[in-house]
């Protein structure tokens, strides 16, 4: 299992609709997801931005497939594919050795 970091960048998106898309994860039980040990969310030069890191590509697809695609119809949002890319390193609570 090798983990991913994903970068999403909304151009037109609002803190409103973030907190509306976590709402409606939450409410369908998909907003805590142990596959993903890393979540941040902020502003940056008109976008919101979004980085998460999964412990697997898979683990990230299912989560898009049946997470965030559905809250994203329910919003009438359109996002941009996100950036995912291979982790070298991860330091968490506990030190973990990834190869890369």
């Amino acid at each position: 299992m090798s983990k991913v970091v994903v970068l999403f960048e909304f151009a037109g998106m609002t803190s409103k609709d973030y907190d509306a898309i976590c709402d409606d994860l939450k409410s369908r039980n998909k907003l805590l997801n142990e596959n993903r040990p890393a979540h941040v969310a902020f502003e940056k030069e008109g976008k919101f931005c979004v980085v998460d890191v999964w412990n697997s590509s898979e683990a990230l697809q299912e989560f898009v497939e049946t997470g965030l695609k559905p809250a994203f119809a329910k919003l009438n949002l359109n996002p941009p594919a996100p950036s995912v890319l291979p982790v070298y390193n991860w330091l968490g609570v506990a030190e973990e050795v990834i190869s890369a």
